[in-house]
């Protein structure tokens, strides 16, 4: 198989992005001569630059059915000869379709398998097989790619901070009274998918404070959009351990790469922000409540889950929890602190 011009319609959540770094180096691997398009949501875009795997980036604004026929007229013009697409949605694949590229490659899923030339079948699970089995996203993502003979040789993410973002890095926490020579821990309370994935504020202090107390650690708290009241609720609750908190000063995706390369923990939710840990080899506790821990189970060399999966609605993948939160509340700070000291303990003795 060679393809000269080839498009990828990358997924559109952050730690999704992150996921499928290591199939977009497998795709520039196997096709090094070829044009490579990334078709991507403009917030993520942030996330893959400085990555050396594509040579362009196109946005993807297709809300509404004129604005996904117009997208479709523009990619129709770039001529390509293959179309990776990432996403599951009816739409993806609809606008790669409509741009009439040859030859198209993705899940057949959402009614969508009509629309694809290669419907790539995923794994199934239950009793009538009719589920979709959860596996981790690197490898569902890398199934797409090996299709076309792209094989993956890692499944660690891959992130490249710019030199101008070292420089904000460096310059804030010197602003903020961080000292580059000492323990830093990223706390990062936020997750967009919803509140079931959201962990107590009064509980994240706690671990900030033994952090400090017990550790000699700094904290810096990562504020994302809309999450201004949970970071301030957990600064106010731990003035003595003096967490820098970024809700008046939110650090974009892009800097936020240099950020957390350079931290000695982080204490996160399941949200995209983890894998960024990963991708630096940071150790990392994720407190986890509703979702499937199998999406995620990889790499975890310098990961520690806390998930209560003895609860009989563990996992559920909801958005609003009928149940008071109980998968969140059963976690304790204790139980988090512990597991980020042995976690620390461990990756020191590596």
């Amino acid at each position: 198989m060679s393809y000269s011009n080839i498009l990828v319609r990358l997924p559109n959540w952050v730690g999704d992005v992150v996921m499928c770094t290591p199939t977009l180096e497998a795709l520039r691997a196997a096709f090094p001569q070829a044009r490579i398009t990334y078709l991507l949501k403009p917030y993520v875009r942030k996330i893959v630059e400085g990555l050396s795997f594509f040579d362009e980036l196109v946005d993807y604004n297709a809300s509404g059915f004129f604005n996904m026929e117009r997208l479709a007229g523009q990619l129709r013009a770039g001529n390509y000869d293959l179309a990776l697409i990432y996403p599951n949605s009816f739409s993806s694949a609809y606008v790669i379709w409509r741009a009439g590229i040859p030859k198209r490659v993705g899940y057949a899923t959402d009614l969508r398998k009509w629309m694809l030339t290669d419907p790539v079948a995923y794994e199934r699970e239950g009793k009538s097989g009719a589920k979709r089995k959860p596996v981790p996203m690197v490898h569902y993502y890398g199934k797409i790619a090996s299709h076309v003979g792209a094989h993956l040789k890692d499944t660690k993410p891959i992130l490249v901070p710019s030199r101008e973002s070292r420089a904000k890095c460096r310059e804030f926490l010197a602003d903020n009274g961080l000292d580059e020579d000492k323990p830093l821990a990223g706390i990062s309370p936020g997750a967009k998918f919803g509140s079931t994935k959201l962990w107590l504020p009064e509980r994240f202090a706690d671990v900030i404070t033994r952090l400090h107390d017990e550790l000699g650690m700094r904290s810096i708290i990562f504020c994302g959009p809309g999450e201004e009241d949970i970071c301030n609720g957990i600064a106010a609750n731990c003035e003595s351990a003096r967490p820098v908190n970024t809700a008046q000063n939110i650090i974009p995706l892009d800097d936020l790469k240099a950020f957390v390369e350079r931290l000695t923990l982080m204490v996160t939710t399941d949200a995209g922000v983890r894998h960024y840990a990963v991708a630096f080899d940071v150790p990392v506790v994720v407190v986890m409540g509703p979702t499937d821990r199998r999406y995620t189970d990889a790499n975890l060399e310098y990961t520690e889950i806390i998930q209560k999966t003895e609860l009989d609605c563990v996992p559920c993948h909801l958005k609003t929890c009928p149940r008071e939160h109980l998968c969140m509340r059963e976690i304790s700070a204790g139980e988090v602190f512990e597991a980020a000291a042995k976690l620390l303990a461990r990756s020191g003795d590596n």
